[in-house]
């Protein structure tokens, strides 16, 4: 496959994977592995719809210009999707999901989709894990969106799963074993609003506003590796849902993650950390940028060694995922992070 320039696309990556194995480590100690990066821009749909635009977007990531964003993706050890996305595309557009999952196959690179649970494994099995694997690709994890969050506290989500505690934590470890069984390899990782609970002690580390504490996010995560456990299963991955502003905010916020890192090290789980900002997100491109570089630095100054970071945007901002060389997209964001993550401490 060649683009429009008349030049293999992914060439490129063959002669830069190198890159990878050369990277210093999160900050800069020995014996730490480095934090591999993967990027999700908000390809969802907008108030109209998928439709044309959408299909135009996706190709021009992955098939008409590729050559916009050649560092970032000699660079990245994942591309996220939302599950809506790829279940839309298997659906509506099983060619461009086609296109797509043979375009990040070629670049070598693992394909991480953020899902639900309230309709079960067999959904994400139908339209999501049994689709992409017919292309020739693959899933390397899937992380769950806020489930707890939307069974018990979302009044707007809370009637779609009428789902107690206790039936969330089996539901929950039930989708687990299931999506295990056919897929035995494919990881698993918990994602909760960190910022919307405390953490065992909700005097040290409380919620973001502790009037509306939606309880202990320690003892929620007890509970699901005990369920999984019961079934013979397990979670592989914790990744707190923080925005840069929602630590700064919170009492501890930094002792905070820190206290769930160290957990995660403890049950042998492994931390995942998002990368965006609420304010940025809904303000501009630019602070959308520069709050989550600030983030960054803040995760490395704070000694985290999360094992993989993902920079997302679910809002509004950045407008435009092209090119990685024109301020403030998507890829440009992504572009300066590598590098900043790549810095051994005392670098400028």
């Amino acid at each position: 496959m060649r683009n429009r320039a008349g030049m293999a696309p992914w060439a490129v990556v063959m002669m830069s994977s190198s890159l990878l194995s050369g990277l210093t480590f999160l900050h800069g100690g020995e014996g730490i592995e480095p934090m591999q990066v993967a990027i999700c821009p908000r390809l969802v749909h907008e108030p109209g719809g998928y439709g044309l635009p959408f299909v135009r977007r996706v190709d021009d990531l992955f098939v008409n210009k590729t050559e916009q964003w050649p560092y970032v993706f000699s660079n990245i050890s994942h591309f996220k999707f939302y599950s809506t996305t790829l279940a839309w595309m298997a659906r509506e557009q099983p060619e461009l999901l086609r296109r797509t999952v043979e375009r990040i196959t070629a670049m070598q690179k693992g394909i991480a989709v953020e899902v639900g649970v309230r309709h079960g494994h067999a959904r994400t099995e139908r339209y999501i894990l049994d689709p992409i694997t017919r292309a020739g690709g693959r899933v390397d994890f899937v992380v769950t969106d806020n489930v707890f969050i939307k069974s018990l506290f979302r009044k707007d989500k809370m009637g779609d799963y009428n789902w107690t505690y206790d039936q969330a934590v089996e539901k929950y470890a039930e989708y687990v074993a299931g999506v295990k069984k056919k897929y035995p390899k494919l990881k698993v990782g918990i994602t909760e609003a960190a910022f919307r609970f405390h953490w065992e002690d909700k005097t040290r580390f409380p919620a973001e506003r502790p009037k509306q504490d939606n309880g202990d996010l320690k003892a929620l995560l007890v509970d699901v590796i005990k369920a999984c456990n019961a079934r013979g299963t397990r979670i592989d991955i914790f990744q707190p849902e923080y925005s840069y502003e929602r630590v700064v905010n919170t009492k501890n916020g930094w002792k905070k993650l820190e206290a769930m890192e160290e957990f995660c090290r403890e049950q042998e789980i492994e931390f995942y950390f998002l990368f965006n900002d609420h304010t940025g997100g809904n303000d501009s491109d630019k602070l959308f940028h520069d709050n989550v570089m600030k983030c960054l630095k803040a995760v490395k100054a704070h000694g985290l060694t999360p094992e993989l970071g993902t920079i997302q945007s679910w809002y509004k901002h950045p407008l435009k995922d092209l090119p990685e060389d024109q301020p403030h997209t998507f890829m440009y964001l992504a572009k300066e992070f590598i590098r900043e993550n790549i810095k051994k401490s005392g670098e400028q």
